[in-house]
């Protein structure tokens, strides 16, 4: 079952329809999608499927020319002892009519190659471009200085896959309750392959115990498993992912949090990024770059859980004693994740009907908060008019009174722009306009 990749299969088809060949790159965290984007686009294409996996220089190369030969129905016994072998290896074969060829995972290739994407640049000028073919490379590892490579100007398409829209819940589980969607949907996000072990004819907490207190679920490892996949530090990052989930979101408080120097977590953090595991976000009227303002939050909803509730509990795990980590989760569920995950729904919600709510395309939007105690949940703008919007998952005091707290807060961003005030509730997750 395949949902809501049209304007991504769009681009890359649009690329296999050009007289010349094309080079795309895909990035995307691990577990959102980027391989069944490629099944569901490769389906009824001609594709050479080239995936990267952990090992040694030699044997990653050996699969890579079997899998060639298997391609070309070739049975030639040629040497290939690097990565510019495989590339010129590849440049020889013939071809017809235009073909896919997938280079996937290319950070398993970077462990082995440092200075991969920097010498891809020459693979592709002197052996590829010139070949009848759509290249595409995955990659679970943005880096940085990606825009500043010499590859990256020859880059037809360069998607940054996101998760699927909050709707995918219904389309994929729809017995859900609706009073639970919210509740599901800061637990496992939009991923189809999390939500499919969701029981609807259980209670939501109950689905937690299920699916978490048996020391061989799939789920309860799967947090340590996707860090281990790409980084060595374990101990280290796994402490700064927790310190992030229960809302240590400034590098000084996470620092503090673990008894360590901020200049300490530099790398980690900026590691973290690559892996595209946490956003570092700021307020939106400051530079990304020069903002004092930045934090730090994981951007799974899964992830962001499972650091939260399941590594810090081991022991209890380890001990048959479900029901303590249970008690907590009941406790404050709402205010550690629901309310965070509530914000991120209506502001994708805005974003992709924004007439409905602003009745004017934002040229931004995002959180706002100073350097004290004022904190704007969303705020939305174009040239003429600024949007202040509050997004209200507890229970609150009464609409008048709420109203009243955001204009107070609303005064202290400076701005000429026309005024408005949105107010979103729990109940219907829809708009109080005031």
């Amino acid at each position: 079952m395949f949902f809501y990749r049209e304007s991504e299969l769009n681009l890359l088809n649009e690329d296999f329809d050009k007289a010349n060949s094309s080079l795309s790159f895909i990035f995307a965290r691990r577990q959102v999608g980027k391989t069944t984007l490629l099944n569901e686009y490769t389906k009824n294409k001609n594709c050479l499927y080239l995936s990267a996996f952990e090992t040694i220089n030699f044997l990653l190369l050996k699969e890579f020319k079997k899998t060639i030969d298997d391609f070309t129905n070739n049975k030639n016994e040629e040497m290939i002892k690097s990565f510019e072998d495989l590339f010129i290896y590849l440049g020889k074969i013939k071809i017809e009519n235009k073909i896919v060829i997938v280079l996937e995972d290319i950070q398993e290739l970077i462990k082995i190659d440092k200075k991969f994407l920097i010498n891809f640049n020459n693979y592709w000028n002197k052996y590829l471009k010139n070949m009848n073919i759509q290249f595409i490379i995955t990659s679970s590892f943005l880096p940085n200085d990606f825009e500043n490579l010499a590859i990256a100007k020859k880059v037809d398409n360069k998607i940054k896959l996101k998760p699927l829209s909050f709707n995918i819940i219904q389309k994929l589980l729809p017995d859900i309750k609706l009073d639970d969607l919210m509740l599901v949907y800061s637990l496992f996000g939009t991923n189809p392959t999390y939500l499919k072990f969701y029981d609807t004819k259980e209670n939501f907490f109950i689905n937690i115990k299920n699916n978490f207190q048996k020391l061989d679920s799939i789920l309860i490892n799967e947090g340590m498993n996707i860090i281990k996949k790409d980084l060595s530090d374990v101990l280290t990052y796994c402490s700064v992912l927790h310190a992030i989930s229960i809302g240590k979101k400034k590098i000084g408080d996470i620092a503090s949090f673990l008894n360590l120097k901020s200049s300490y977590l530099t790398r980690y953090m900026q590691k973290l990024l690559d892996l595209m595991l946490v956003n570092k976000i700021v307020p939106i009227n400051e530079n990304p770059s020069k903002s004092k303002f930045g934090r730090y939050e994981i951007d799974d909803n899964f992830l962001k859980f499972w650091f939260c509730y399941i590594y810090p509990n081991i022991n209890f795990l380890n001990t048959n004693k479900f029901d303590k980590i249970l008690n907590d989760i009941e406790k404050d569920y709402d205010r550690k994740l629901v309310e965070v995950a509530y914000k991120k729904h209506v502001s994708e919600e805005i974003q992709n009907d924004h007439m409905s709510f602003l009745d004017y395309r934002p040229k931004k939007i995002g959180s706002w908060w100073n350097n004290k105690d004022i904190e704007i949940d969303l705020i939305a703008y174009d040239s003429k008019t600024i949007t202040f919007i509050d997004c209200k998952w507890t229970k609150s005091n009464s609409l008048e009174d709420d109203y009243k707290a955001l204009e107070s807060k609303a005064k202290k961003f400076e701005t000429q722009l026309e005024k408005k005030y949105l107010i979103f509730n729990k109940e219907k997750t829809s708009k109080i306009a005031l």
